[in-house]
């Protein structure tokens, strides 16, 4: 504030000696009279000025007293004062105060200049009336006079205050920034501001000059134009470029900064710990400097998402690297080899083991090469011996949309001389939308299993055909014993009873035995003849019957004519003892145990659950006819729900370590069920835990029976 009128203070000294010079005031008394009176009216405007300047600008010091109490901590930006943000009216408040003070109070200003010698004319007339009375071209003179002050005096005050006030209104802004608050005060274009002084820099000197030309030659002529030139070429001379410089500085501080920033950010290419600009007027360079400050935010977020985005990649890249790698050994440690391939049929991935069960080196040498080539198709053939083509390969097959699962293959081994057995599983990759990017294949040589399961079968087949001569032999010689019954105590004739029942058990598993391996080897013979299906039920009933004596075996036969079906007598007798045997086997309580036998015309294929028909629709297809329908139903202990799925595999018991296990292998409702597809026939059941179980199979008519019962 000093500062300001300070700057005023030289050219009010001026100011009353032209005006004198106007009024043709030449006594040496009536000037100092005049000069007190308008040094009294001077300090009475000043102090008016003042104290509208400070009522004005108190809501600024009232921020930096906040401030004051309030300091910033270390580090802290200017929205934390201690701890404690500034009110936003406060803000609000001072921001007003800083943007709008420099036009209002230099128009205050200037008004008080142009009307300050308007009363002070008018008492130059009390103090001298002798002097001659106002005339129009003095009062003219006094009119331009005043205008000259105001156009000198707005522009001036204007500058002055605009250029001490925009630091404040600077930090103030950056305070309402922080605090996420629109800037307020009033906006003035700087264009109209730039119009407004150049028409006060061409007003004032015109207005003035005019003003004294009239004045000296208002009346009797005076020699005194020169001093007047002289007032007014100091005047013109010193407050012109007051004038632009205060104005140049206050519009040259914020286009450097702005041209700093946008520098800094050319250069370092970041905008990291860039400081804000300060809008120092609400103006085209004040949205200059907003829209600078709005790019750096931009700018800022998005070097914080990039630096964000950079740091996410490097760790996704690592954490991919550090899986590639697992993967990557993990892969190598299998025992089965994996090859993976793109949808163009070229290998893009082959493990370790891959690479030893084709025989080939070097990993990298086989990347891009087509499956076809790698997997050499003279050396692929599948187990009946036939030669591979390239579309019956996995891999293409999976290409094709198709999953392979554990399919058998036999590669030849040059090196080793002898045959590889593969199980190979092929699948498509594909992509979300489900497009097919490539494939993947996984082949395990299982030579060694299928030799282990070759010696295990020859094992069986050996020790089983070995068991039949000492069973054969104690049978014989039980049955011997049996028929001299003259002499035969009856404890003895039970144990040989019991002998011969055990001989025809052994003889029953060593048949099992024999079976299982023909069905393994697939060299199962089912021979095919017309049987009367009644006679050999009685005949399977009644052995069981006799040997159970706990149980109640009940034959029903629902046909009116015994049913005659085409099977094997052998395998069928052997499939109706393995349902009986388990039957009695778990029903410990005893109780009824019913065999029923029907005619029915033959369902469909999948028809019903658990019915594997594929041999079935091999030999049959859909061809309609009739067939036997035999039930063994028992009331004893069931099947648990969750283990039914698998009560058909080999070596699988439902009972094994529970409280309901009784023995056996595991392998009679297998082979039922392999002998039963061979006949044609299906075979399922229906169990409820502990409250039995009923065993189904079928097995076609004869085609006479057909004949008959269809006539």
């Amino acid at each position: 504030m000093a500062y300001a009128f300070g700057i005023e203070l030289p050219y009010s000294l001026l100011v009353p000696v032209a005006h004198l010079r106007l009024l043709g005031v030449v006594d040496s008394s009536v000037q100092a009279r005049m000069l007190g009176l308008i040094g009294l009216m001077y300090v009475v405007k000043t102090a008016g000025l003042v104290a509208l300047l400070v009522h004005m600008l108190r809501p600024i010091e009232h921020l930096r007293r906040y401030a004051v109490a309030h300091p910033l901590r270390s580090g802290a930006g200017v929205e934390e004062l201690g701890g404690a943000a500034p009110p936003e009216e406060l803000i609000l408040a001072a921001a007003n105060a800083a943007y709008d003070t420099p036009l209002s109070f230099a128009t205050v200003w200037a008004v008080s200049w142009a009307l300050l010698y308007l009363p002070v004319t008018v008492a130059f007339y009390y103090i001298a009336p002798d002097q001659s009375p106002l005339d129009v071209q003095r009062g003219v003179a006094v009119a331009l006079f005043a205008l000259a002050l105001f156009a000198a005096a707005l522009p001036l005050a204007y500058s002055i205050l605009g250029r001490l006030l925009s630091p404040a209104a600077g930090v103030i802004s950056l305070i309402a920034r922080e605090r996420g608050l629109s800037v307020p005060g009033k906006g003035y274009s700087l264009a109209v501001r730039l119009v407004i002084l150049g028409a006060c820099l061409a007003i004032a000197p015109t207005s003035w000059m005019a003003a004294m030309v009239l004045g000296e030659t208002a009346g009797p002529a005076k020699p005194g134009l020169k001093l007047t030139l002289a007032i007014f070429s100091m005047v013109a001379v010193t407050w012109a470029p007051v004038c632009a410089g205060f104005l140049a500085g206050a519009l040259a501080g914020p286009f450097q900064q702005v041209a700093a920033v946008i520098q800094k950010i050319v250069q370092r290419g970041e905008v990291d710990r860039l400081e804000r600009i300060p809008v120092y007027f609400k103006d085209e360079i004040g949205a200059l400097a907003g829209g600078v400050n709005a790019m750096v935010d931009r700018l800022e977020e998005s070097s914080r998402r990039m630096r964000s985005y950079l740091a996410e990649r490097e760790r996704l890249l690592q954490d991919a690297a550090q899986r590639a790698a697992q993967l990557g050994a993990v892969l190598d440690n299998l025992v089965e080899g994996v090859f993976a391939c793109d949808r163009q049929g070229r290998l893009t991935m082959i493990n370790a083991s891959g690479l030893r069960l084709l025989g080939l080196s070097g990993r990298s040498e086989q990347a891009g090469r087509i499956v076809e080539e790698v997997m050499d198709l003279s050396r692929m053939r599948h187990t009946d011996g036939r030669a591979f083509t390239r579309d019956e390969l996995p891999m293409v097959r999976a290409l094709a949309g198709e999953t392979i699962v554990q399919e058998e293959q036999v590669l030849a081994n040059g090196r080793a001389g002898r045959d590889v057995f593969l199980r190979t599983s092929a699948a498509p990759i594909r992509s979300e939308g489900g497009a097919i990017l490539g494939a993947v294949t996984v082949a395990r040589d299982v030579t060694e299993l299928m030799e282990l399961d070759l010696v295990k079968d020859q094992f069986i087949r050996v020790g089983a055909h070995e068991l039949k001569t000492p069973v054969a032999i104690m049978k014989g010689y039980a049955l011997a014993l049996l028929r001299n019954t003259s002499d035969l105590p009856a404890p003895r004739r039970k144990m040989l009873e019991a002998i011969d029942r055990g001989a025809d058990r052994i003889n029953r598993i060593v048949d099992d035995l024999l079976a299982i391996s023909q069905v393994t080897l697939d060299v199962l013979q089912v021979s095919e003849e017309d049987v009367d299906l009644k006679e050999l039920l009685e005949e399977t009933v009644d052995r069981v019957a006799k040997s159970a004596s706990r149980h109640r075996v009940r034959l029903s036969l629902g046909a009116e004519r015994p049913p005659v079906v085409r099977a094997d007598p052998e395998r069928l007798r052997q499939v109706l003892a393995s349902l009986l045997d388990n039957a009695v086997k778990y029903s410990p309580d005893g109780g009824d145990i019913d065999v029923s036998v029907a005619v029915a015309e033959r369902a469909p294929v999948s028809s019903p659950p658990r019915c594997d028909a594929a041999l079935f629709s091999q030999r049959h297809g859909s061809t309609p006819g009739f067939e036997a329908v035999v039930s063994v139903r028992d009331r004893g202990v069931g099947i648990p729900a969750h283990k039914q799925e698998r009560i058909f595999e080999r070596f699988f018991r439902a009972h094994t370590d529970t409280r309901h296990d009784y023995g056996g292998m595991g392998i009679g409702l297998f082979l039922a069920k392999d002998m039963i597809t061979r006949h044609g026939g299906r075979i399922w059941f229906e169990s409820e835990e502990d409250k039995g179980s009923t065993f189904y199979f079928t097995v076609p008519l004869s085609s006479e029976a057909t004949a008959v019962d269809r006539r």
